[in-house]
């Protein structure tokens, strides 16, 4: 005779000797517990789930207090790169409705990055407040680039813009005229999203003369916003992120700067003829209007004078320049022939230019300016 515990099968049920119902079949093992019976699977399931979860739980927890380091450490004023342009990105930035321009600043935003005080206007400009139509008796110049021409990591009134325009109001051109140099940099930003920004909303300005701050990351493809959720809300995956592409570059796992800097202006990469024909439109559009235009071509600086490494790709933007009938002016050259180059840079591992940069960019774009009569 079968016990009670074991039964026998009929169907999809299991029946006890005695013919009574019982449990259904992947139930029909039972393990006494005192006056309670559990069954197996169901207590297997348990100690499973158990299996998993705690080290789960664990794992979440050490994230959480990872997250909860990384703010600490970086959610105040900051001079980690990797972190100050994410916050940048992230507070002061804003997506642009056309894809082709990517981002502009948000209007009216007030940061403190990598040591400055970083404020937009009501167009979103790192700028004084400008009005779109030119005030009476005023000469306008319009400054198109990226985050150098923005300023990174210098003061709004030590950016080269910012000279320009100081110098020319107190030694003018023509006396008694007031001279504006907009300031229209965004990081992060390359030629063609420049051009297309100033042939849809930059023009309205009504400027009498552009400048294009061209830096030898411009042949960049047009970035794409990211949907990775941890990239907009983790301290922690920034920061691990950082230090990641740090190693890899330190391990020669990925390009130098050196590699990654010529590849881009290779005839197969998509960013160098774009912004090839960003450079013809702008000539193009402007002619029409009658707006001259200069290229100004900033350096790369780890290095300077005659031991400059990138002496090839600047002849090969100027020459493209040349074919448009664009004048280009060099910048690599506003700085000393010898000494150390980074005393010319942002902070330590930033190599933007920082306020003296600017000001020997800003001393040798008046000083040709007024020989070569670019405004009146």
């Amino acid at each position: 005779m079968a016990s009670a515990l074991e039964g026998t099968a009929k169907g999809d049920q299991t029946y006890t000797s005695r013919g009574a119902r019982a449990l259904p079949r992947f139930h029909r093992w039972t393990i006494p517990r005192g006056p309670f019976t559990f069954s197996a699977p169901l207590a297997m399931s348990r100690r499973t789930v158990l299996k998993f979860a705690i080290p789960l739980v664990t794992l979440l927890l050490c994230l959480g207090c990872f997250e909860l380091v990384a703010r600490a450490l970086f959610g105040r004023h900051t001079m980690h790169l990797g972190i100050e342009m994410w916050k940048y990105a992230k507070d002061v930035k804003i997506r642009h409705a056309n894809p082709e321009i990517g981002h502009r600043h948000r209007p009216n935003a007030h940061e403190f990055l990598m040591g400055v005080d970083v404020q937009t206007n009501s167009f979103g400009l790192r700028d004084p407040e400008r009005t779109l139509e030119k005030p009476a008796n005023t000469t306008r110049i319009m400054s198109l680039g990226d985050s150098i021409t923005f300023g990174w990591g210098c003061p709004a009134n030590e950016t080269f813009s910012a000279r320009l325009e100081k110098s020319l109001n107190e030694h003018p051109l023509t006396p008694g005229r007031k001279y504006e140099v907009i300031n229209t940099g965004v990081g992060n930003s390359n030629t063609a999203m420049e051009v297309t920004w100033f042939k849809e909303e930059g023009y309205r300005f009504q400027p009498d003369c552009v400048l294009v701050g061209w830096f030898i990351n411009d042949a960049e493809p047009t970035p794409v916003p990211s949907s990775n959720w941890l990239a907009y809300h983790s301290y922690a995956y920034i920061w691990l992120d950082s230090a990641f592409d740090t190693m890899l570059r330190r391990s020669s796992a990925r390009k130098n700067y050196q590699e990654y800097y010529r590849g881009l202006y290779r005839d197969d990469q998509p960013g160098w003829p774009k912004c090839q024909r960003a450079f013809a439109e702008l000539a193009t559009f402007c002619a029409e209007r009658k707006i001259p235009v200069h290229i100004l071509l900033i350096p790369e600086l780890h290095t300077l004078g005659a031991h400059y490494e990138f002496v090839d790709v600047h002849d090969k933007v100027r020459a493209v320049c040349a074919t448009n009938h664009l004048p280009t002016l060099e910048l690599a050259d506003a700085f000393p022939t010898d000494g150390n180059p980074r005393d010319y840079w942002a902070a330590p591992g930033d190599d933007h230019p920082n306020g003296k940069g600017h000001g020997l960019m800003a001393e040798k774009i008046d000083r040709v300016l007024r020989e070569e009569h670019w405004v009146q």
